[in-house]
Protein backbone atom coordinates (compact mmCIF):
# COMPACT_ATOMS: atom_id res chain seq x y z
CA UNK A 1 0.00 0.00 0.00
CA UNK A 2 1.41 3.55 -0.88
CA UNK A 3 0.61 5.25 2.85
CA UNK A 4 0.41 4.45 6.26
CA UNK A 5 -3.09 3.84 7.63
CA UNK A 6 -3.59 4.51 11.32
CA UNK A 7 -6.54 2.77 11.99
CA UNK A 8 -9.67 1.05 11.00
CA UNK A 9 -12.98 3.23 11.10
CA UNK A 10 -15.57 1.64 12.06
CA UNK A 11 -18.71 2.09 9.79
CA UNK A 12 -21.77 1.10 11.14
CA UNK A 13 -24.55 1.21 8.20
CA UNK A 14 -28.24 -0.40 9.06
CA UNK A 15 -28.36 -2.80 6.27
CA UNK A 16 -31.99 -4.50 5.91
CA UNK A 17 -32.22 -8.37 6.43
CA UNK A 18 -34.13 -10.60 4.32
CA UNK A 19 -35.53 -14.62 5.31
CA UNK A 20 -35.78 -16.83 2.22
CA UNK A 21 -35.94 -20.42 2.25
CA UNK A 22 -32.87 -22.00 -0.37
CA UNK A 23 -32.91 -25.87 -1.12
CA UNK A 24 -30.24 -27.63 1.32
CA UNK A 25 -26.98 -28.53 0.01
CA UNK A 26 -24.38 -30.65 2.12
CA UNK A 27 -22.22 -33.02 1.77
CA UNK A 28 -22.84 -37.19 3.20
CA UNK A 29 -21.57 -38.24 6.37
CA UNK A 30 -21.30 -35.32 9.15
CA UNK A 31 -24.09 -34.41 11.72
CA UNK A 32 -23.97 -30.73 9.88
CA UNK A 33 -24.73 -32.35 6.49
CA UNK A 34 -27.87 -34.47 8.01
CA UNK A 35 -29.00 -31.58 9.77
CA UNK A 36 -28.60 -29.06 6.55
CA UNK A 37 -30.68 -31.72 4.64
CA UNK A 38 -33.53 -32.10 7.12
CA UNK A 39 -33.60 -28.40 7.10
CA UNK A 40 -34.09 -25.76 4.69
CA UNK A 41 -31.25 -23.51 3.82
CA UNK A 42 -32.21 -20.13 5.36
CA UNK A 43 -30.52 -16.55 4.44
CA UNK A 44 -30.72 -12.78 5.70
CA UNK A 45 -29.06 -10.40 3.46
CA UNK A 46 -27.53 -6.89 4.52
CA UNK A 47 -27.17 -4.32 1.42
CA UNK A 48 -25.10 -1.43 1.74
CA UNK A 49 -26.91 1.28 0.47
CA UNK A 50 -24.13 4.17 0.53
CA UNK A 51 -20.53 4.43 -0.78
CA UNK A 52 -18.16 3.51 1.67
CA UNK A 53 -14.69 5.03 1.53
CA UNK A 54 -11.73 5.18 3.26
CA UNK A 55 -8.59 6.57 1.78
CA UNK A 56 -8.18 6.37 -1.97
CA UNK A 57 -10.31 3.38 -1.88
CA UNK A 58 -13.98 3.01 -2.26
CA UNK A 59 -17.23 0.98 -2.20
CA UNK A 60 -19.79 1.82 -4.26
CA UNK A 61 -23.58 1.35 -3.07
CA UNK A 62 -25.09 -1.91 -3.24
CA UNK A 63 -22.54 -3.88 -1.67
CA UNK A 64 -24.45 -7.24 0.02
CA UNK A 65 -23.58 -9.62 2.20
CA UNK A 66 -25.67 -12.95 2.14
CA UNK A 67 -25.53 -14.88 5.26
CA UNK A 68 -26.70 -18.62 5.18
CA UNK A 69 -27.89 -20.53 7.95
CA UNK A 70 -24.87 -22.90 7.30
CA UNK A 71 -22.59 -20.46 8.56
CA UNK A 72 -21.19 -19.64 5.51
CA UNK A 73 -21.57 -15.50 4.06
CA UNK A 74 -20.86 -14.12 0.37
CA UNK A 75 -19.70 -10.60 -0.15
CA UNK A 76 -20.79 -9.22 -3.52
CA UNK A 77 -19.38 -5.83 -4.41
CA UNK A 78 -17.76 -3.15 -6.28
CA UNK A 79 -14.36 -1.84 -5.05
CA UNK A 80 -12.17 0.43 -6.79
CA UNK A 81 -9.13 3.04 -5.96
CA UNK A 82 -8.16 6.25 -7.69
CA UNK A 83 -4.40 5.71 -6.84
CA UNK A 84 -3.97 2.20 -7.78
CA UNK A 85 -1.44 -0.23 -5.88
CA UNK A 86 -3.67 -0.49 -2.71
CA UNK A 87 -5.89 -2.74 -0.77
CA UNK A 88 -9.31 -2.64 0.71
CA UNK A 89 -8.84 -4.39 4.02
CA UNK A 90 -12.44 -5.17 5.90
CA UNK A 91 -13.92 -6.79 8.89
CA UNK A 92 -17.27 -7.60 9.12
CA UNK A 93 -18.47 -7.32 12.44
CA UNK A 94 -22.16 -9.38 13.33
CA UNK A 95 -24.36 -8.12 15.88
CA UNK A 96 -28.08 -8.80 17.71
CA UNK A 97 -30.64 -6.82 17.17
CA UNK A 98 -29.73 -4.03 19.95
CA UNK A 99 -26.68 -3.76 18.05
CA UNK A 100 -24.02 -5.75 20.73
CA UNK A 101 -21.18 -7.19 18.46
CA UNK A 102 -21.52 -11.16 18.56
CA UNK A 103 -18.75 -12.08 16.44
CA UNK A 104 -16.54 -11.14 13.85
CA UNK A 105 -16.56 -13.10 10.42
CA UNK A 106 -13.98 -15.11 9.14
CA UNK A 107 -12.60 -15.41 5.72
CA UNK A 108 -13.72 -19.13 4.64
CA UNK A 109 -11.12 -21.95 5.12
CA UNK A 110 -8.84 -19.69 7.63
CA UNK A 111 -9.08 -18.23 11.08
CA UNK A 112 -8.63 -14.36 10.08
CA UNK A 113 -10.91 -11.95 10.00
CA UNK A 114 -9.58 -9.36 7.63
CA UNK A 115 -10.74 -9.51 4.25
CA UNK A 116 -8.75 -8.25 1.51
CA UNK A 117 -8.98 -7.49 -1.96
CA UNK A 118 -5.71 -5.77 -4.17
CA UNK A 119 -6.22 -3.00 -6.46
CA UNK A 120 -3.43 -2.37 -8.31
CA UNK A 121 -4.81 0.15 -10.93
CA UNK A 122 -7.28 3.12 -10.74
CA UNK A 123 -10.24 0.88 -12.18
CA UNK A 124 -13.03 -1.05 -10.80
CA UNK A 125 -12.87 -4.25 -9.40
CA UNK A 126 -15.84 -7.09 -9.04
CA UNK A 127 -15.20 -8.67 -5.54
CA UNK A 128 -17.17 -12.02 -4.29
CA UNK A 129 -15.22 -13.07 -0.98
CA UNK A 130 -16.61 -16.10 1.07
CA UNK A 131 -16.96 -16.29 5.06
CA UNK A 132 -17.89 -18.38 7.77
CA UNK A 133 -19.18 -18.00 10.84
CA UNK A 134 -20.63 -19.74 14.05
CA UNK A 135 -24.15 -21.28 12.56
CA UNK A 136 -25.46 -21.69 15.86
CA UNK A 137 -25.30 -17.94 16.03
CA UNK A 138 -27.67 -17.01 12.56
CA UNK A 139 -30.74 -16.31 14.79
CA UNK A 140 -29.04 -14.24 16.90
CA UNK A 141 -27.75 -11.83 14.06
CA UNK A 142 -29.38 -8.94 12.91
CA UNK A 143 -27.19 -6.31 11.92
CA UNK A 144 -23.68 -6.07 10.37
CA UNK A 145 -21.21 -3.19 10.35
CA UNK A 146 -17.95 -3.22 9.18
CA UNK A 147 -14.63 -1.41 9.64
CA UNK A 148 -12.02 -0.90 7.04
CA UNK A 149 -9.38 1.17 5.61
CA UNK A 150 -6.72 0.85 2.15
Amino acid sequence: MKRAVRGAAALAVAGFTVFTTLPASASAGSAASALAQAEPLRKKTFIWRGYMSAGMCTIEPGATWTLYSNGTARLNAIVSSLDGDDAWLMWAHLKDSRGRQITDMQVYGSTSTKFVRNLPDGRDYRWIAWGQFDPDLFDTIKRMSLSKHC
